[in-house]
């Protein structure tokens, strides 16, 4: 009895250490992919379209952190809010973002004027999409 005892043991402990290292792995796999989705970006950059400009690209753990300038005196200039739920849309929308979504990937876009001050902090993840774009706006980490 008690070998029974200490092989189910032993078995619901490797279990558990096994789940763990899943877990860990889908962690560093995501981490991986924040930090080469962002060195594409940032090979890229800076992105210039009308008042906005795309200047930074970086990782942050599972986190693809984009910061951009937009210059609201710019003729075309569109109010920040119509801004930010363009961008909810694309990045719930868009087939390859979305599935890096799915995978368990967010992004903080970072919107700051033309003086530095900070805009807009928007942070999307795959439960974000659902909900309007105010609503997913979360403090830095």
């Amino acid at each position: 009895m008690k070998s029974h005892l200490f092989f189910t043991s032993l078995i619901a402990l490797l279990t558990l250490a096994g789940c763990a290292s899943s877990a860990q792995d889908k962690q560093r796999q995501i981490e991986m992919l924040a930090q080469s989705r962002a060195s594409v970006l940032s090979s890229t950059l800076p992105i210039e379209k009308g008042p906005l400009s795309v200047m930074k690209a970086s990782a942050n753990k599972g986190t693809v952190e984009i910061m951009m300038l937009y210059n609201t005196d710019a003729k075309g200039a569109k109010p920040i809010e119509e801004v930010i739920r363009s961008s909810m849309n694309y990045y719930c929308t868009d087939s390859e973002v979305k599935t890096n979504l799915d995978m368990g990937l967010a992004y903080r876009i970072l919107i700051r004027n033309t003086r530095g001050q900070l805009m807009s902090n928007q942070y999307i993840d795959n439960s974000s999409c659902s909900k309007p774009a105010n609503d997913s706006e979360k403090p830095a980490n």
